[in-house]
This record gives structure tokens, C-alpha cells and sequence, in this order.
């Protein structure tokens, strides 16, 4: 049977459970933070499976995940060992109707761990989530209480964790580090904690982290030339918009992710405008969008350039982009300049 409720099951709670030695039967680990999904999972596995043991130890991913099989072994009891540990990642079993597998893990011996990861999944138009809350399968873990969803944080949370993760240095950190950081990575923790480790590398010989060495080992270069073009794009400047493009190929980035950044562009600006035609206060956009407050006045003036209608459309043109390449109706790169043009003709 899944195991009884906890009193709580927020991530502190989580964390508090596995430092004691405290482990459920069941673990759904989800959400749109995949850094910190992938911490956990290696932190529930360094707790229950000791290193080596590949009699007590199976992991399965994406359409490998075989249901007969992952209920076998979590039925089989461990051989010399306290439990037994099935690892299930990208399955994609909870979007779906799989009754066998939930009707299969009401009886699941105390002896066996079961652990999903289903992080969203990320694509060039966005994120796409991965678990469906209204199926039977979410509902067991949910009620389980042993369903853990790790949302991207907000600025102010990202900011708080720079400063320690920095701080653990000893290094004296300049206030604005921690935003500017935010500025020029963005605010997915796998990029920010990549950059933080240059960022400490870079400033190896010296006692303290100032703005300019963030500047200095900044990602921000295809961020800031993707918003450029937009610009440029929102304007009518197709001059400036086809050089922006023509900048980016010779940077040798791939084509899909310049399609993505200017995806994900355009889903800002048409989320900025939705919200002020809901007469969404000024200081709750940027947390509900998911951007760090100082972008704002950035997005609110590009997306003054153009109709909630013609956003939508744009949003519309970059999904349109991406289903060709994938159907093989257009090369990446055929697509994306069709784009532009397109987008230039809004």
C-alpha cells in the first residue's frame, strides 16, 4: 500500500525526511525546475541505493518504461539488502489512462521504493507539462502526499540563493551581483549555478565578486541579440532584423534554439499584454510571467509595438515554424527565415 500521509510534504519537508532516514514508498518529482528535480533525485538515490548494487537498483526511461515490468520489480523482494529501488524518469505515464500500472501500485510491498521523475517538457514553444493532475494515476501520489512539484523560483528567491551559493566562498559579494546575474543568465537555475561556478573560477585570485566580473563571463550575448531582432522585427526593420540573424548563425548557435529564443519572446510579450488588458497590477507581472522584475519596462515597450491580436498570431507563426522542421517540410533554417519574414509582415 502507498505509505501513510505525512504531516507535510513541501520540499523542506522532503529534505527533513531524507536526512533522517525517513523514505516513502512512492516519489513523483515534478515541475518546471529541472535543476532542482535532478538534486533531489540524486539525493533520494544516494540515500537508498548503495553504490554497486545493481541487484536492488533498476531504472527505466521514456518509452523503456515497460509497465509489467516496473510493477515485477517492485513486487520482487530485495536480495541482501533493505530495499528495493525503481527509478522511472520521462515516462510520460501521467498524461495518459494507465490504470493497469495504478490499480498495480495499491500493493506494492513496504520493501520497494518507486520513484517517478517527470520533469516538464521543454520545446521550442515552450514548456509542456508533463503531468496531467486530473488523472488517476497523479491522484494516488497526490493522495500518497508523496507528489513533489519543483516550480521555477521566483526573482527574489533566485536572488537569495546567488548570494549564499556565492557567499559560501568568502568572498565579499557586491549587492548588485546577484541581479545582474539574473540579467544576463536568465532565471533557470541549471544556467545560473553553470555560471556561478565561472563566476568563482574567474575571480579565483581575488577577495571579493564585483558586477564587471559577472559582465565579463556573460551569457546574455544570443539573449540580447534575440531581443534585439524582435525589436528590430517589431519596427519593420528587416535590414537590421536579417543582420541580428545573420549575427547569430556566424556565433554558430543552433538553428532550433534561435527559434526557441524568439518563441519564447513573443509568448513574454503576448503574456505582458494579456495582463494589462486584464489590468494585472504592474508589480505581480513579472512573478507571474516568470522574468525578473527589471525586465518589465523592456517587454512593456516591446509589446506596446503591437496588438494583442498580432502577438497572438506571432506566437501562432513560431509554432507553425517548429511543427515544419519537425515534420521534415522545411530544413531549420528554411524555417526560421521564413519566420522572420513573416513575423516582419505582422
Amino acid at each position: 500500500m502507498p505509505p501513510k500521509k505525512a504531516p507535510a510534504r513541501g520540499l523542506t519537508q522532503l529534505k527533513k525526511e531524507l536526512d533522517e532516514g525517513t523514505f516513502r514508498s512512492l516519489y513523483l518529482l515534478y515541475g518546471s525546475e529541472r535543476y532542482l528535480i535532478r538534486q533531489y533525485k540524486e539525493l533520494l538515490l544516494s540515500k537508498l541505493v548503495t553504490d554497486g548494487d545493481t541487484m536492488n537498483f533498476s531504472s527505466y526511461q521514456g518509452t523503456a518504461a515497460d509497465i509489467p515490468t516496473i510493477l515485477n520489480d517492485v513486487r520482487t523482494m530485495p536480495f541482501l539488502a533493505e530495499r528495493r529501488v525503481v527509478l522511472v524518469e520521462d515516462s510520460g505515464f501521467f498524461t495518459k489512462s494507465v490504470d493497469e500500472l495504478t490499480d498495480g501500485l495499491d500493493d506494492i510491498p513496504d520493501t520497494s521504493v518507486l520513484i517517478f521523475v517527470e520533469p516538464d517538457i521543454e520545446k521550442s514553444s515552450g514548456m509542456t507539462k508533463a503531468v496531467d493532475k486530473r488523472g488517476r494515476l497523479f491522484k494516488l501520489f497526490d493522495k500518497a502526499e508523496s507528489a513533489f512539484a519543483f516550480d521555477s523560483p521566483d526573482a527574489a528567491t533566485l536572488v537569495s540563493w546567488i548570494t549564499g551559493r556565492l557567499s559560501e566562498t568568502g568572498k565579499k559579494i557586491e549587492k548588485a551581483v546577484p541581479q545582474r546575474l539574473l540579467a544576463s543568465a536568465g532565471m533557470d537555475m541549471q544556467t545560473l549555478s553553470s555560471e556561478m561556478d565561472k563566476l568563482i573560477s574567474y575571480t579565483l585570485e581575488r577577495d571579493a565578486i564585483r558586477v564587471e566580473d559577472v559582465e565579463a563571463i556573460s551569457v546574455s550575448v544570443i539573449e540580447d541579440k534575440v531581443f534585439d531582432m524582435v525589436e528590430a522585427i517589431a519596427t519593420k526593420d528587416k535590414n537590421t532584423s536579417l543582420q541580428l540573424y545573420s549575427d547569430l548563425l556566424s556565433l554558430r548557435e543552433p538553428v532550433m534554439k534561435i527559434l526557441y529564443l524568439i518563441s519564447r519572446q513573443y509568448q513574454i510579450l503576448a503574456q505582458v499584454a494579456e495582463m494589462h488588458q486584464d489590468g494585472t497590477p504592474r508589480e505581480s507581472m513579472a512573478k507571474l510571467g516568470g522574468f525578473p522584475p527589471f525586465f518589465l519596462k523592456k517587454y512593456e515597450s516591446q509589446a506596446s509595438a503591437y496588438t494583442f491580436k498580432q502577438l497572438l498570431s506571432a506566437c501562432d507563426a513560431c509554432l507553425t515554424a517548429d511543427y515544419s522542421i519537425k515534420t521534415g517540410q522545411l530544413s531549420d533554417r528554411n524555417a526560421l527565415e521564413r519566420l522572420i519574414l513573416d513575423l516582419l509582415e505582422l
